[in-house]
């Protein structure tokens, strides 16, 4: 096994679905990775494409999302190394149902679908985990419609902050910095709101001493303030 092939292994394993492979297993596995670089702003997947391949993120930030008829994006998660995503249009063969575009410079890695289920037939293990993974992306967009219909935008945007804080802050001496190139238009997308709004909810925010900038990055000054606002009701 090579460096990368290594390397891509160290990344891959850590994700659930794949915790029951033994060392064993892997030697066999790593021949099935594929590592794949795509620079900011590009579509690694799109809604309505053959499900070619599950991806991996190896490095950087994906977003996950939808375009609806009015043009407008609704993002359903944002992933980092380590998580997957396209696994469950190659499971079932429907196309892909949304589409993943890097948010940074990113590195994946793919298992193309043939691969993908000869993995599942020799490692029965994989099987059961594939069923608990779906059966937990089912419950989080259970979860996304009803913040969607029935949530204040505040504590949507709140409790998007504290969830990319939880998965990309970095610590400086002013609080957690998240790590990622937040654009208004990212954050009216995450939170199904219109950009005025969020620039209006941030502005709002930033007044309260619960959020501020440094180099063009949001820092979370107060997480258990802007936690208060993301679970008052």
């Amino acid at each position: 096994m090579d460096k990368m092939q290594f390397d891509m292994v160290q990344i891959v394993r850590s994700v659930p679905l794949f915790l029951s492979l033994t060392r064993q297993d892997w030697e066999d596995v790593a021949e099935m990775l594929v590592g794949r670089c795509y620079p900011k702003d590009a579509y690694i997947i799109q809604a309505g494409e053959p499900p070619d391949a599950l991806y991996i993120v190896w490095e950087g930030q994906v977003k996950i999302l939808r375009h609806s008829e009015e043009g407008r994006d609704i993002v359903l998660d944002v992933i980092g190394p380590g998580h997957m995503f396209g696994e469950m249009a190659v499971f079932d063969g429907m196309p892909y149902s949304a589409s993943a575009q890097a948010m940074e410079d990113v590195a994946v890695v793919a298992i193309s679908r043939p691969d993908f289920f000869r993995l599942l037939e020799r490692h029965p293990g994989v099987s059961l985990a594939v069923i608990s993974e779906l059966s937990r992306r089912l419950r989080n967009a259970s979860d996304l419609v009803h913040s969607l219909a029935v949530e204040r935008v505040e504590r949507r945007i709140a409790r998007m902050l504290l969830k990319l804080a939880a998965s990309s802050a970095q610590y400086s001496a002013d609080g957690l910095v998240i790590d990622l190139p937040l654009t208004r238009q990212d954050i009216a997308d995450m939170t199904g709101t219109t950009v005025e709004t969020a620039i209006r909810v941030m502005s709002r925010f930033r007044k309260e001493g619960l959020i501020t900038t440094e180099r063009g990055r949001v820092v979370v000054l107060d997480p258990e303030g802007l936690r208060s606002v993301a679970e008052e009701r």
